[in-house]
């Protein structure tokens, strides 16, 4: 086992150095392929965060017109509180709304300084534990016969809610088009590595054609022509994505910082975990891209 071992390796290298013009254009093509594969995986898991980074701030306000009954007020605070839609419903009194609204223009004393009074609603904050029911929680609002008598707006209720309809209807047609584009890119970038590796392989087999007939004359087994090749395309596929992964980090350490400064308010970042998850999809897609090309042509253009 040790010296058959000792073959293979052998015998990949030295087709590592008879045709290294199209090995080292395979190890780059795979290189570039995985690369961009990685990018794409890890753009994928930033926007998949960003997404629910979001959806964790979304929620349904409730103005309350001033006077409410307080008991109506409750009884729509119970009714929500008891849907297993709604993570929490919070009361913010006009004067908690005042506040808030001053912390957020503290930047523009000017805009607070105009301001007459307190024109600012009390609410009913509505947190749900799926963004994506918000629609159906908003319904539920509405549907609900106490909503009208406190809401601030009484002959038009439905403009006393507010959410990021828009926004979260948005963020889920990207997060699919990312997906859907991730895939597409992810085949088609693994298409041309094939071909490459094919034709590499292809080259390796030419260049060895008589000593492979030999081989065949003296009973050597199938797989004992076939698996120095197959190693080729492993070790190629290996080296290229050893280089991806090596670029990706450096790439990580360069933008991920810029990027958080720029996007502060997002909690953007690839962990250890996930940087360890992409080098594992691109080690086991060399792996597999390496084999399946040796292999087509190994089927194609070696039969034995």
């Amino acid at each position: 086992m040790t010296i058959s071992l000792g073959y293979f390796l052998r015998e990949s290298a030295i087709n590592f150095r008879r045709n290294w013009v199209m090995t080292l254009g395979a190890v780059i093509t795979i290189f570039l392929s995985l690369l961009l594969v990685g990018v794409s995986v890890a753009t994928g898991y930033v926007v998949t965060e960003i997404v629910k980074d979001v959806e964790r701030k979304v929620e349904v306000q409730i103005f309350l017109k001033d006077g409410f009954a307080e008991e109506d007020m409750i009884e729509l605070q119970q009714f929500l509180s008891s849907d297993p839609l709604v993570a929490s419903v919070d009361y913010t009194s006009k004067e908690e709304a005042l506040a808030k609204f001053k912390e957020q223009m503290k930047e523009s004393p000017e805009i607070i300084e105009q301001m007459e009074g307190n024109p600012l609603p009390a609410s009913l904050d509505v947190k749900l534990v799926d963004a994506r029911q918000v629609e159906v929680v908003v319904a539920k609002i509405k549907s609900n016969p106490t909503f009208p008598r406190v809401a601030d707006k009484p002959d038009n209720p439905e403009e006393s809610l507010k959410y990021a309809k828009q926004i979260v209807n948005r963020l889920f047609a990207l997060t699919r088009v990312v997906r859907i584009v991730e895939i597409v890119f992810i085949a088609m970038l693994a298409i041309v590595s094939l071909i490459f590796i094919n034709n590499t392989i292809r080259l390796a087999i030419y260049a060895r054609r008589k000593e492979i007939g030999i081989m065949r004359l003296v009973g050597a087994s199938n797989w004992f022509i076939r698996t120095p090749f197959l190693l080729e395309g492993v070790f190629q596929a290996l080296i290229g994505a050893t280089l991806a992964i090596l670029t990706i980090v450096g790439l990580e350490r360069a933008i991920m910082p810029k990027l958080r400064e720029v996007l502060s308010f997002l909690d953007l970042s690839l962990g250890g975990t996930v940087m360890v998850q992409i080098s594992l999809i691109l080690i086991g897609s060399g792996i597999l891209i390496g084999l399946m090309g040796s292999g087509f042509a190994l089927r194609r253009y070696l039969k034995v």
